[in-house]
């Protein structure tokens, strides 16, 4: 399933069979949405195959994971993809080329770049494919991220919001301080 996937789910090591069914569970009740989902050769990594918009999907799923941040045990991060690419550096440049065209013209961008079992340089990939987006960088709070996954031979590529990415644990770490803090009246 590396090749097409629209989903990258990560997990502790051991536990991936549980998250896929996690997953699959917060998938379903917020979504009609057929999800094929399946192990990778790395520990913890799932890739995911939605038939429908992966980046509402993974907005659904946060707003159940807000209402009971700890009912969430296996899945630590989902991230929704746009399209998928061989990876190499000119594919990866063509394919954020198409998408770049989604940056606002006051709006910031950071791109980002996760590798697995992948030769290509992270500082390359980033060069080439910034060198076609005319905005302005900003590596702290963008407006949008140039979100590119390698797995393998294969690159999957969005242009989101820093809030698209689902991070479970940023999620819980969030309900912790807050759970810590006194109740203004």
């Amino acid at each position: 399933m590396t090749q097409g996937f629209n989903l990258i789910v990560t997990t502790q090591r051991g536990n991936e069979r549980s998250c896929i069914k996690e997953f699959s569970r917060l998938a379903h009740r917020v979504s009609e949405g057929d999800l094929q989902m399946r192990r990778t050769r790395f520990p913890g990594l799932i890739t995911g195959r939605f038939e429908g918009d992966p980046v509402e999907l993974c907005r659904r799923i946060r707003d159940v994971v807000i209402e009971d941040p700890w009912s969430v045990r296996f899945v630590q991060k989902a991230i929704p993809l746009s399209l998928t690419v061989e990876a190499s550096i000119r594919a990866i440049k063509e394919a954020v080329a198409s998408i770049s065209g989604g940056i606002g013209a006051g709006e910031s961008f950071r791109i980002s770049v996760t590798k697995r079992g992948s030769e290509l340089s992270s500082r390359e990939i980033i060069s080439e494919a910034a060198g076609c987006i005319e905005r302005r960088v900003d590596l702290e709070r963008p407006d949008r991220i140039v979100q590119i996954e390698i797995v393998d031979e294969t690159a999957g590529i969005a242009l989101l919001r820093p809030d698209d990415i689902l991070s479970v644990t940023r999620m819980q770490q969030d309900a912790m301080e807050m759970e810590g803090q006194p109740q203004q009246q």
